[in-house]
């Protein structure tokens, strides 16, 4: 991975991150934060899980570099961090 890349990963992970918040998030008056309320580190920790797995594939690298998350991709983290809460 070069530093281009490294630097459009950062930027689409902040991207997603508010992405992300607008959905789930109290402070963000996300649109289902009411029945998940998602904290920042909670949305972050699903996003790192879910990119170990999904940015090892050079083709889902490529897509979400060049398009950012979609509504799969945040269904996605949504169901990691829904795990993550049962285990912990």
């Amino acid at each position: 991975m070069n530093l281009k890349e490294i630097i459009q990963i950062a930027e689409r992970g902040q991207e997603f991150v508010r992405y992300m918040k607008d959905f789930y998030c109290l402070d963000a008056d996300g649109i289902y934060a009411d029945e998940f309320q998602f904290t920042e580190e909670e949305i972050v920790e699903g996003i790192n899980q879910y990119f170990t797995n999904y940015l090892k594939n050079k083709e889902c690298k490529k897509e979400f570099l060049r398009y950012g998350a979609d509504t799969v991709d945040r269904e996605r983290v949504r169901d990691i961090i829904l795990v993550m809460r049962e285990v912990a």
